[in-house]
């Protein structure tokens, strides 16, 4: 497991240094022992993004836009419409309901198997994400409301 641990950080610490070097707030790479990730923590187009390495699948990473469209209890027809519509025109990226399904997630996952990223190929990752959440909330904001 600590080399995995390891291999991942320097990954992480890999994906700080791109993102430094295209002019990006980034904080440092943080492990959670809870989940087994590499958490990277970066604004990017105004949007406060996550980046995750899963040290129980290396080759698999996670871009999330966490809590970025509230839903109101009676608006969540209305909101299950524009997900819908978002996954089926977004490429890549996804929109998701958070648990508590009064709030939104849009997600991109892609595979590095440690072959290198990018940064072009990286910040157009964390576009898509970004790009997902605006397709989002535009339809969401645009469907009549139900009463």
């Amino acid at each position: 497991m600590q080399s995995l641990k390891s291999t991942l950080e320097a990954r992480a610490a890999s994906y700080q240094q791109l993102l430094k070097e295209e002019g990006y707030r980034v904080q440092a790479p943080q492990w959670d022992a809870d989940t087994r990730t590499w958490d990277i923590y970066l604004k990017f187009e105004g949007a406060s993004l996550l980046i995750v390495l899963d040290a129980d699948d290396a080759d698999f990473v996670r871009i999330l836009l966490p809590n970025f469209f509230r839903i109101e209890p009676s608006g969540l027809d209305q909101a299950m419409l524009a997900l819908d519509l978002t996954n089926k025109k977004c490429k890549c990226a996804k929109v998701y309901l958070n648990s508590a399904r009064d709030n939104t997630v849009a997600a991109v996952e892609f595979l590095d198997p440690g072959d290198g990223c990018s940064g072009a190929t990286l910040l157009r990752y964390l576009a898509m994400a970004v790009n997902a959440a605006k397709f989002y909330a535009h339809r969401a904001e645009s469907l009549p409301q139900d009463n």
